[in-house]
């Protein structure tokens, strides 16, 4: 009877080491071993924008891509007006001309940030603040942004005038604002400032943008 306890006992003991053995094991060879924060590495959601991007401020890049976007600003006037390097100057025109290298067709590829212009060819540190100067020398540079829309100097004066002579029908039917916001811009007049402008009832970001794109023609034929 002794015997027979010593052997249950016994059998007993060697299948509790062998479940504590196998349970030991799983963590090594029955599943992959949980990765500690050591051994997965950040991603990068911050990358490095280029040193030159630092020295344009967000009204100064704006001037600088309305510059280069200009259907005008061919490689001489690069070189000659903006004095940049005529090769930084062939690559910027490729860019925004496209692969059949025409202003004005459907293949056109227009610069949409500094971060683009900077990464073409050539285009560097001293390019963009080239860039950036002859963009102020030529007023692109935006003075003032009113409900989120950028107005030049030139823009600024055009405007104004525009808003303080034009009539409700070309307010309304020629410069394509609305009603209620053609009739409110007469009302209020006269406007000694752009911010008054702003500030009459339903001029918002359309009206301002529509009366900034209409305001130049407008002025011009006054002359």
């Amino acid at each position: 009877m002794l015997k027979a306890d010593s052997m249950t006992y016994s059998v007993t003991r060697l299948l509790l080491k062998a479940t504590l053995s196998f349970a030991l094991l799983l963590p090594i060879t029955g599943c992959d071993a949980p990765l500690g924060p050591s051994s997965v590495e950040p991603a990068n959601f911050w990358p490095e924008e280029p040193e030159s991007l630092v020295l344009l401020g967000h009204d100064v890049s704006r001037g600088v891509l309305a510059l280069v976007n200009d259907q005008l600003t061919d490689v001489p006037f690069l070189t000659g007006e903006c004095m940049i390097g005529s090769g930084a100057a062939e690559r910027i025109v490729a860019h925004r001309q496209g692969p059949d290298s025409l202003d004005g067709t459907a293949d056109d590829d227009p610069f949409d940030t500094i971060t683009e212009l900077d990464e073409v060819g050539l285009v560097g540190e001293q390019t963009l603040n080239l860039l950036a100067e002859a963009a102020e020398r030529l007023g692109l540079v935006p003075v003032l942004e009113l409900e989120g829309v950028p107005f030049t100097e030139d823009e600024v004066q055009d405007t104004l005038l525009f808003a303080n002579g034009a009539s409700l029908d070309v307010l309304d039917v020629e410069a394509g604002l609305d009603i209620r916001a053609a009739r409110s811009l007469t009302y209020g007049r006269p406007y000694q400032s752009l911010v008054e402008v702003a500030e009459r009832p339903f001029v918002g970001p359309s009206a301002l943008t529509a009366m900034k794109w209409f305001a130049p023609s407008w002025v011009d034929s006054l002359e």
